[in-house]
């Protein structure tokens, strides 16, 4: 039997890679093996650089949104905090893009922003020290502040499976919380009953009952 081959397939996938390495240098762009060689290099490059392009992309809006705060006497992070409390869902390359184009317009945003913490501030003012509170932090008081709990007794009626729902719509980084002793927490701080607090407290290993 004669031998077959499969010639014509072949030199179209040698012409396809020859026609991706058009423009290298010396053999690269003209044998098959170098040339493929160099387009495989190309292509990883290619998809790492894809990514990197993303992330020097965000540092350079960050870095414009920085300048931009401090010329309106803001820092970058309570920017940023500001518009989530103000509703504001412009990304941050809008914001960059008014930030450079539209110095008027940004100053509105961050004047909207400024307004939003000091109204989020005076209901932190309003409320308790939940802070006191074991397994609760700024973040988690802040989390609680936007559930309308903001004094020791609303977070002893608050049932468990409404703080948990809370916290679990903070986002991941708080999957690990566990608000179960929270209310029974709260209850003895608003009778001022430290005494008991002190020794449920004292029971527990980090939020959990031993």
């Amino acid at each position: 039997m004669p031998r077959s081959t499969n010639s014509p397939a072949s030199r179209r996938r040698r012409k396809r890679v020859l026609e991706q390495a058009k423009g290298y240098f010396g053999n690269k762009s003209r044998l098959y093996r170098y040339a493929n060689d160099a387009v495989n290099h190309a292509l990883q490059y290619a998809y790492r650089d894809r990514r990197n392009k993303k992330r020097t992309w965000r540092s350079l809006w960050i870095t414009r949104l920085n300048a931009a705060c401090r010329e309106n006497g803001i820092t970058y992070s309570r920017f940023v905090e500001g518009l989530d409390y103000a509703n504001i869902g412009l990304d941050r390359k809008a914001l960059a893009d008014i930030a450079v184009r539209d110095a008027a317009a940004f100053t509105v945003i961050v004047n909207k922003t400024r307004a939003a913490l000091e109204a989020k501030a005076a209901v932190l003012e309003e409320g308790d020290d939940l802070c006191k509170l074991e397994g609760v932090r700024t973040k988690i008081r802040q989390i609680l502040a936007d559930g309308g709990i903001t004094t020791f007794a609303q977070l002893a009626e608050t049932p468990v499976e409404r703080l948990k729902e809370l916290v679990a719509a903070a986002g991941p980084r708080f999957k690990g919380i566990d608000p179960s002793t929270w209310p029974e927490q709260a209850s003895y701080a608003a009778k001022g009953d430290w005494r008991s607090f002190n020794k449920l407290t004292a029971e527990l290993r980090g939020i959990r009952r031993v």
